[in-house]
């Protein structure tokens, strides 16, 4: 009986130090993005890892949409939590896929990621999937710090934990061979260059 007792405690408390979770980072997300249209649930092995996925669209035509998690700083890789979370922005349009085939795609990324990584300090480049969708020629993944976004988002403290948002961005293979071979400042002087918005996963490969 102490035993399940005490199983009861542990759950309230995890469900606890979610809702926190939530409320801080989620409350920075709408602070700086404004109101999600959407949400999507991942759950571990019998409930026992939670991680929301929410969809928020773009405040005007010029801005990006974004998709950003509340609960993947929570989640164990293979050396321990990350303490992060991730955010991908896109072009308005999404590279021509829809809502849900975008949230497919990050839910893989996730998963991936947890199960095959060590959850080590950006940048980590995943390279190109079939899992991708079919309309973007970026189909591989930088995974790095946040740019372009509020300096407020970088670092979010909870509690008596930091956490850190990433910017997850679909490049091409050729983008991450780049990376790969010559690093990250190599990365950010082809941006500069580049005749495309970085944010547009279908732009010419």
């Amino acid at each position: 009986m102490m035993g399940a007792q005490l199983e009861i405690e542990s759950a309230r408390e995890a469900a606890l130090s979610f809702d926190v979770t939530r409320t801080v980072v989620l409350g920075r997300y709408i602070q700086a993005w404004g109101m999600p249209a959407h949400r999507v649930v991942m759950t571990g092995r019998a409930g026992q890892a939670r991680i929301e996925i929410y969809h928020f669209p773009p405040a005007a035509s010029a801005h990006p949409a974004r998709y950003a998690t509340v609960g993947l700083s929570r989640v164990h890789h293979k050396t321990g939590a990350a303490h992060a979370e991730w955010m991908m922005a896109l072009e308005a349009g999404l590279g021509g896929e829809g809502v849900d085939r975008v949230y497919g795609y990050f839910c893989d990324l996730i998963a991936h990621s947890i199960e095959n990584t060590d959850g080590s300090e950006p940048p980590r480049v995943m390279g190109a999937s079939p899992l991708a969708p079919q309309k973007w020629t970026a189909k591989a993944i930088l995974i790095d710090e946040l740019r372009g976004e509020s300096e407020e988002l970088e670092r979010i403290p909870v509690g008596s934990e930091t956490v850190a948002l990433q910017w997850v961005v679909p490049i091409s293979q050729k983008e991450a061979a780049l990376i790969l071979e010559q690093g990250i400042d190599a990365f950010d002087a082809y941006i500069e260059d580049l005749a495309h918005s970085i944010i547009d996963p279908a732009r010419p490969a």
